[in-house]
């Protein structure tokens, strides 16, 4: 079998897309399949993760298609020069995306020049395709989205002749809502779902959610995982507690401009303190990444902002070690009627780490994939913002694991054997399945 990704992300570069790629790559070469790589080139600034490198990296045919020199010099510019190097998700409330002329007009904004993006690296592929493939061809062309260059691009090389079938990796959905007329990420989901030979999803809620009544053999669900080779790495970071005796919690990563509502967790700790006879000064609470500000809003409105340590941005390395050093690692995430099934990529990384969690889901729905998960792995304990009956629940955990760290120094915790399920060996040994699955029978 001979596989080609067409992927924006991958290796080296520290972006979260880049963990499911490069690790579907190692782990089919090892499977026996003929992989072989076209990616985009890394901008100059972005950050580079070593840890994702693999020795079979050398045996794959891996060529690197960077935008147009018009793009970079004009487009990719202006964009920087209006909303920075980062991502546009974030910083303005939930409320205020949906009401504000000024973010809408970013929104669009950023759909615009992600569609300009898209095209000029599709047409830069094409021409790369041309002059350096012109002998190839390829049973399957993986695409990943969220980046419509990937799926964009894989569909094109098909209708080259490069490749028999197109596989879409859905780890979002393009469209949250499929309201209104003039809907153009539902006109560009369609568009995917229906030339794409085979879509996988990260959750059964997003797949619902994306194809509804509509949903094919060819829908799959094809879960996030992590890399039980990278537990070796993390066994030699450290793992001391200098705070001694104090409940340790710690979050990594965005909470999408207070989507993430964390909220619950400080007013449940804040009350736990309060009716027992423990202090401030008993627990602690880690943060990195780029919204530390709005991280500790939520402790400050309880009395507790003294005691967030705020690391900034880390490497995944940096972020891993934290993780490590952590009693409990927190975990934020919505469920709604309309968007469902999702499933932040961090829940996996507490997985490998085994660390116990502590996950909170904002929103309108209860019942949620990630509650489901926790649960039926062992890992620890979900509150859903859908039923606040239950956060008594919650306190007496939180109140539980309290008194066990200041008697005992640490928490001993143990998930079930059904963790091992999502190892990204075995989730890429379900992909390769499939895709011999799909070549047999020629659909």
């Amino acid at each position: 079998m001979k596989v080609l990704f067409v992927v924006t992300a991958f290796y080296p570069e520290q972006a979260i897309g880049s963990v499911r790629t490069t690790k579907f790559a190692k782990y089919l070469m090892r499977a026996g399949v003929d992989v072989s790589v076209i990616s985009l080139a890394p901008p100059p600034w972005a950050a580079k993760d070593d840890s994702l490198w693999f020795p079979e990296l050398s045996e794959i045919r891996w060529d690197t298609v960077d935008q147009s020199t018009l793009f970079t010099k004009v487009f990719q510019r202006a964009r920087i020069a209006t909303i920075g190097k980062g991502s546009a998700v974030g910083g303005a409330s939930p409320q205020e995306a949906r009401t504000t002329l000024k973010s809408l007009a970013r929104q669009n904004a950023q759909l615009g020049y992600t569609l300009l993006k898209a095209f000029d690296w599709k047409f830069r592929v094409r021409s790369h395709v041309r002059k350096h493939f012109a002998n190839e061809r390829f049973d399957i062309i993986y695409c990943s989205y969220p980046s419509l260059a990937s799926p964009f691009t894989g569909i094109m090389l098909k209708r080259m002749g490069l490749g028999r079938q197109v596989i879409t990796d859905f780890r979002d959905p393009v469209c949250v809502t499929n309201t209104g007329l003039f809907n153009v990420r539902r006109w560009i989901q369609r568009y995917l779902i229906r030339n794409s030979d085979l879509r996988f999803y990260i959750s059964a809620g997003q797949r619902d959610g994306m194809v509804g009544q509509g949903c094919e053999m060819r829908d799959k669900v094809l879960n996030n995982g992590y890399d039980p080779e990278d537990v070796c790495k993390i066994n030699e970071l450290s793992t001391s507690n200098e705070e001694g005796r104090t409940l340790r919690f710690v979050y990594t990563g965005t909470v999408y401009g207070g989507k993430r509502d964390l909220g619950p967790f400080f007013s449940a700790m804040s009350e736990v303190i309060r009716k027992t006879n423990h202090s401030a000064e008993d627990v602690v609470f880690e943060y990195a990444g780029s919204e530390g500000e709005l991280f500790k809003k939520y402790a400050e409105s309880v009395g507790l902002g003294q005691r967030v340590i705020d690391h900034g941005r880390l490497t995944r390395a940096g972020s891993l070690r934290l993780q490590k050093s952590a009693d409990i690692c927190l975990l934020a995430t919505w469920n709604t009627d309309a968007e469902q099934g999702v499933l932040t990529g961090k829940v996996f990384e507490y997985f490998m780490l085994r660390k116990p969690i502590l996950a909170i889901v904002s929103g309108n729905r209860s019942g949620s994939e990630i509650g489901d998960m926790i649960d039926r792995l062992g890992a620890g304990h979900c509150f859903e913002c859908a039923t606040p009956e239950r956060r008594a629940d919650m306190e007496e955990w939180l109140s539980q694991a309290l008194d066990v760290k200041i008697l005992k120094g640490s928490l001993p915790f143990k998930y079930n054997e059904r963790v091992d399920e999502f190892g990204m060996d075995k989730i890429s040994e379900n992909l390769r399945r499939e895709m011999a699955t799909m070549l047999k029978s020629g659909s």
